[in-house]
């Protein structure tokens, strides 16, 4: 027995002639877009439009990052959080931008007193205790810290050597605003020349964990015991806020 395969004719308008199964000429079919999708509509020629009844992310990959995971980062582009599943770093992003200006100068207030000097032989300047400057800065914000640096002088006119105490308040003085505490001796005066010292202050100020206003410091000298110690210039104090945090 021969069997005989069925084949289906197929007529063409175009030229009239029959062709049997495959050999009909036909159009090559235009290759789609690669979606994975369930809907057969031409997204290429529709790229715009995102109003396709289909599960695929059309927008994810028009806006694509090169990134492989789900999220979408346009959406997320200009926002804080970057919760998605991929090896940029967002958070290290954030950190560089946070601390691109820290360490830079936000604020500088100072105060300088009698720049110039000229003590004669005997007893000279002002009679401890004395405010030696004081220097207000407008805001400073929370995590920034503030360097305070100061330099005065004292003249001792006293037969023995005294004891001098410089301390720094935040705020006005008072025990319960004391930042910073420095003792120091100053050698006895000789003969009728006083004893003439330089002192430096310095410190820096980090306890900010809230923003404040008007913060006013302090620089005060006095003496642990007895008399004798007077405040002289050159005098100067500064405050400058740094950017943190630290």
């Amino acid at each position: 027995m021969i069997k005989i395969k069925k084949y289906k004719c197929h007529y063409n308008d175009e030229d009239g002639n029959y062709y049997v199964d495959n050999s009909y000429p036909q159009k090559k079919k235009k290759k789609k877009e690669s979606h994975d999708c369930c809907y057969d509509y031409d997204h290429k020629e529709d790229k715009e439009s995102y109003n396709w009844y289909c599960d695929h992310d059309h927008k994810e990959d028009k806006e694509s990052y090169n990134w492989y995971c789900d999220h979408d980062h346009k959406e997320d582009k200009d926002k804080e959080s970057h919760d998605c599943y991929c090896d940029h770093d967002h958070k290290e992003d954030k950190d560089k931008d946070k601390n691109k200006d820290k360490g830079k100068l936000v604020e500088f207030a100072y105060q300088n007193a009698s720049p110039i000097s000229n003590l004669p032989p005997g007893p000279g300047g002002l009679a401890l205790p004395q405010t030696v400057a004081a220097v207000t800065l407008n805001e400073v914000k929370a995590g920034n810290v503030v360097s305070l640096n100061g330099l005065f002088h004292i003249n001792n006119d006293s037969p023995a050597v005294q004891d001098l105490v410089a301390n720094i308040y935040r705020g006005i003085p008072s025990p319960g605003n004391l930042i910073y505490r420095k003792v120091i001796e100053i050698d006895k005066a000789e003969f009728v020349n006083d004893d003439f010292t330089e002192v430096v202050v310095q410190y820096v100020d980090d306890s900010f964990r809230t923003t404040q206003e008007n913060v006013t410091y302090t620089l005060v000298a006095t003496q642990r015991t007895g008399s004798g110690l007077f405040l002289a210039g050159p005098i100067t104090f500064t405050a400058t806020e740094i950017k943190g945090p630290f």
